[in-house]
């Protein structure tokens, strides 16, 4: 035998010392451990091929309120709370059947008649040709998050049905105060155009003040309409290209910018998205006359539209060099009737941006703003790109 065939053979003796062959008494000891851990983790059960109970744990017994022996040689029907189609269970077993891994949420009767939740993992057993000869049920029980769960649904059931009976109720409230606005008006107008003369300077004042509330108050109902069809009116998402929608606002804003000597600036093209035509011509517009209502005296306004493109969605800036706001106010600002100036300052109803918060979170976006007192305010609206 050569030198370096001694070294090899001296050296794979070595190694082969080296490892550590698990003994019985230790592979035991790791099995006996695992199931402890599971024991004390899991709600643990074992059946048969045709899913008779042949092992339960502490735990199962805990939850279920059966002992022991009232478990073992039964089958899983025993805790069945009647919630489950039986299409459920056949699905579940043609599954394990198949020898592979079934899991899901069942919600099973104790013996007391408690309902429970368990997040369960059927796990077969198979012999060497294949087949299942046991199944190992590992469960987890999850009655607090399913209760939740529910809690939860009920809840958002309710709100949405509070949301649709307060739209339909300041819808139906707006138009039927609509008509005896329309007298009020009416009937003012024809007592200033003939009997103008006749009224004294205190009895003109009186009746200038009740038209003007007239008319604040159709612009309030007007602007209350605006806001409730956001979501009763709203029309289908479409493929919408923003630089139309902006050159007709533009056109449509025309007047109002030559009136006060301001400027639109847009210099980025604007992308094509999955949107309401009419409901983004809405955005835009308030957005817009915004800018241009606040804006500084002696100081035209000037108007910024710009977009930044990002794979699933844009956000759309409109900034201004107006009189700004203090972001405190932040939140306020999109509630609607909220104001933060009087209205002997700016014209307005406090509904425009509340309208735009609606717009945006009705096509899944956001909505805030940038500001600071004197020095402008930028508006960003994130919207997705598909629906």
């Amino acid at each position: 035998m050569s030198e370096k065939t001694k070294k090899d053979q001296v050296h794979i003796e070595t190694s082969s010392a080296a490892v550590e062959v698990p003994t019985l008494e230790s592979t035991t000891r790791e099995l006996k451990n695992i199931r402890h851990a599971l024991d004390k983790a899991a709600i643990l059960a074992i059946t048969d091929q045709a899913g008779t109970i042949i092992h339960v744990n502490d735990k199962f017994c805990e939850i279920s309120k059966y002992s022991r022996e009232e478990l073992l040689g039964k089958n899983h029907r025993i805790i069945n709370s009647g919630y489950h189609t039986p299409e459920f269970f056949v699905n579940m077993w043609k599954t394990i059947a198949s020898g592979k891994i079934w899991e899901g949420e069942i919600k099973n009767r104790a013996k007391d008649g408690s309902f429970y939740w368990v997040n369960t993992t059927i796990v077969p057993f198979l012999n060497e040709k294949g087949r299942p000869y046991e199944y190992v049920s590992i469960r987890y029980e999850i009655t607090q998050r399913k209760v939740a769960e529910e809690q939860l649904r009920i809840y958002a059931d309710r709100l949405e049905h509070s949301n649709r009976e307060l739209q339909d109720f300041a819808s139906i409230a707006a138009h039927d105060l609509q008509e005896p606005l329309r007298k009020i008006q009416a009937f003012g107008d024809r007592l200033k155009t003939k009997f103008d003369a006749q009224l004294s300077d205190e009895g003109r004042d009186y009746l200038e003040r009740m038209l003007s509330s007239a008319r604040r108050m159709r612009k309030l109902i007007d602007d209350l309409l605006t806001y409730s069809r956001v979501t009763t009116k709203a029309q289908p998402f479409v493929a919408t290209d923003l630089n139309q929608v902006l050159s007709d606002v533009l056109s449509d804003l025309e007047l109002r910018i030559e009136q006060v000597k301001g400027k639109v600036v847009h210099k980025d093209p604007l992308p094509t998205l999955d949107a309401d035509p009419s409901q983004m011509r809405q955005l835009f517009q308030n957005l817009i006359s915004n800018a241009l209502k606040f804006h500084k005296k002696d100081i035209s306004p000037v108007v910024e539209i710009s977009v930044k493109l990002f794979k699933n969605h844009c956000i759309l800036s409109v900034a201004d060099n107006g009189i700004g706001f203090d972001e405190k106010y932040l939140d306020k600002i999109f509630t609607i009737f909220q104001r933060l100036h009087g209205r002997q300052e700016y014209e307005g109803t406090g509904v425009g941006l509340a309208v735009c918060r609606r717009i945006a979170e009705r096509h899944e976006g956001t909505i805030t703003a940038q500001s600071t007192p004197g020095e402008g305010a930028c508006f960003h609206v994130t919207l997705p790109l598909k629906h």
